[in-house]
């Protein structure tokens, strides 16, 4: 059991929890307030199976004092985002710029850290044939190392009544140790070159229920352009975003469904799961 967890640590939540979908499709028409803000979350998932904990601390600036629809949420949030978990841990600067309320560009730039502590570690591989199944990974020592990510995620929103429509198409670069080889990325469950790329994208419909609550489908892609690899998954989704009090809210989702394309994973059911606040310091 130790050693089906350790070879899939990485939780592959990426843009598939981001929600932004609990409080962005809803955030449509909600008034930007400029202030500091703490957005802390849990997040966790089966196949592969993994968790991490989110952190990010930001300041958000309104970029217009404008009324109407396309206008009252349109701001700009600049702060630090911290995401760690048994196999690393990812600490930089992002940028969310939402400049009309139907597009959204979030930046980020973080330092990797890669650890063992845990038994996880980082996996250097030989190539893209290689494989990283559970029993292939576990005869692999893991080890320590440090590198770069980068990360581009352009989104579009919209809204026709109840209906919630977004895509993400999310741009990461990864950059390991010296970048010559291979490794296994667990966020991914992919292989990449240790400098190399690898693009996501994440299309949500949802219906708002009212209250805060809403469900619908959601499809993820995953595609490494240096191998050609793909992966894809379609899944249920639900989520309820809270307002607790003037400053503070909670947030939770709920996504379940199958692999569509996947190396290993074909055929095979997909959880994954958040929970998080958000506090107006």
């Amino acid at each position: 059991m130790n050693r089906m967890i350790r070879s899939k640590a990485g939780p592959r939540l990426a843009a598939a929890l981001l929600l932004a979908l609990a409080s962005g499709a809803a955030a449509l028409a909600a008034p930007a307030r400029r202030g500091f803000y703490l957005d802390q979350s849990i997040q966790a998932a089966y196949n592969p199976l993994g968790a991490q904990l989110v952190t990010k601390l930001f300041y958000r600036l309104p970029l217009s004092d404008r009324g109407g629809i396309l206008w009252e949420s349109t701001k700009l949030d600049l702060g630090l985002e911290n995401s760690l978990s048994p196999a690393f841990d990812f600490l930089g600067l992002y940028l969310d710029l939402e400049p009309i309320a139907f597009f959204d560009l979030t930046l980020a730039a973080r330092l990797a850290g890669y650890h063992d502590a845990l038994g996880y570690g980082f996996r250097e591989l030989g190539g893209y044939e290689d494989e990283y199944d559970a029993d292939s990974l576990g005869e692999l020592a893991g080890g320590s190392e440090a590198g770069l990510f980068l990360s581009a995620a352009p989104t579009l929103k919209l809204a026709f009544g109840p209906l919630a429509l977004s895509n993400t198409l999310r741009i990461n670069y990864f950059r390991a140790g010296d970048g010559e080889g291979y490794f296994y990325e667990a966020v991914g469950n992919c292989v990449l070159e240790k400098s190399g790329f690898e693009l996501y994208n994440d299309a949500y419909a949802v219906a708002l229920l009212g209250g805060g609550l809403m469900a619908g489908l959601n499809h993820s892609l995953l595609y490494v352009p240096g191998s050609g690899y793909r992966s894809s998954c379609l899944k249920a989704v639900a989520a309820v975003d809270a307002p607790l009090s003037g400053r503070l809210s909670l947030y939770a989702a709920l996504a379940a469904g199958l692999y569509l394309e996947d190396r290993y994973l074909e055929g095979e059911a997909r959880v994954a799961g958040q929970a998080g606040i958000l506090l107006e310091l």
